[in-house]
C-alpha cells in the first residue's frame, strides 16, 4: 500500500509540475503582446468629428455628424493592443460611421468570440451590423457572423480568412490583404477560398503587409512594405467606405 500511495503522488506532482509549467507558459506567451504606437494612441482623442469612450471592454468611436445607422465591429489581431487599430477607427468614424474596437481576454480573440453580443445589446441606435477583424480576429470575427447571420449583414476580413465555412452565408463580405503579408500569404487565401460568402468583395493592396493594417511597429515573419502605413490604412479605410456605401444595395 505505501508503493501504491507513493506512486500516486509521484503522479500528482508530476501533473502539478506540468500544470505550473504550462499556466507559466501562458502567462509569459500573453504578456509578449504588441503595444500600440504614439500614432494610435494620439487617435484616442475625441474631436469634433467624434467622441472616443475607452473602456475596459471596448474602445468606441462615436461620429458628431452625418451618424449612419450601419455600426461595425472590429475585432483586434492575436497579442495586439486594441487601441493598435485606432488610426484606421478614427477615419472611418470621421465618415459617420460608429465603429467598436472590443477588448478581448489576454489580447486573443478566441477567448472572447461571442463580445460582439454584448456591442450589440449596448447599442440599440445601430439597426445594421458589420462584424471585421484583423489578422486571427478576422478569423474569429468570421466565426461570429456565421453562427449569428441574423445580426450581422456584411464582414471585413484584413489579412484574414474564414475557419468556419462561410459560403453559404447570407452576408455580403470585405477582403484586403497586402501584396506582400508574409502571415496571411496569397497561398493561404487560395487554399481557403471556397470557405469565403459567395458575394466577397477581394481586395489585395500592392506594396502592402500584415502589419500596416494597425499601429504596433514590425511583426515576425511579416515582411517589408514598398507602401507607407499611411497610405495602406487609407486605402483601406478607402475600400471599406465604398463596402459599406453598397452593403444595402
Amino acid at each position: 500500500m505505501k508503493y501504491i500511495t507513493s506512486k500516486k503522488r509521484l503522479i500528482l506532482l508530476i501533473v502539478l509540475v506540468v500544470l505550473i509549467a504550462g499556466v507559466a507558459y501562458f502567462t509569459y506567451y500573453v504578456s509578449d503582446y504588441s503595444h500600440a504606437d504614439s500614432t494610435a494612441l494620439a487617435a484616442l482623442s475625441s474631436t469634433g468629428s467624434y467622441t472616443v469612450v475607452d473602456n475596459s471592454n471596448s474602445i468606441t468611436f462615436t461620429p458628431t455628424v452625418n451618424k449612419s445607422s450601419i455600426g461595425i465591429i472590429f475585432y483586434p489581431g492575436a497579442l495586439v493592443q486594441p487601441e493598435s487599430y485606432s488610426v484606421i477607427a478614427s477615419k472611418i468614424a470621421m465618415n459617420g460611421y460608429t465603429i467598436i474596437i472590443v477588448k478581448m481576454p489576454f489580447n486573443l480573440a478566441i477567448f472572447g468570440t461571442n463580445k460582439a453580443d454584448d456591442v450589440i445589446s449596448q447599442h440599440p441606435e445601430i439597426s445594421t451590423w458589420v462584424i471585421g477583424g484583423h489578422s486571427l480576429g478576422g478569423v474569429f470575427a468570421s466565426d461570429y457572423a456565421v453562427n449569428h447571420q441574423d445580426k450581422i449583414k456584411g464582414v471585413i476580413y484584413l489579412a484574414a480568412y474564414p475557419n468556419t465555412n462561410a459560403s453559404n452565408a447570407n452576408f455580403k463580405a470585405l477582403s484586403i490583404r497586402g501584396s506582400l503579408d508574409g502571415l496571411a500569404t496569397s497561398t493561404q487565401i487560395s487554399e481557403n477560398l471556397n470557405k469565403f460568402p459567395a458575394n466577397t468583395t477581394f481586395i489585395t493592396i500592392n506594396g502592402g503587409n500584415h502589419a500596416n493594417f494597425g499601429n504596433y511597429g514590425l511583426q515576425q515573419g511579416d515582411n517589408n512594405s514598398t507602401i507607407t502605413k499611411e497610405e495602406q490604412q487609407n486605402l483601406t479605410v478607402n475600400y471599406i467606405l465604398d463596402f459599406l456605401k453598397n452593403l444595402n444595395k
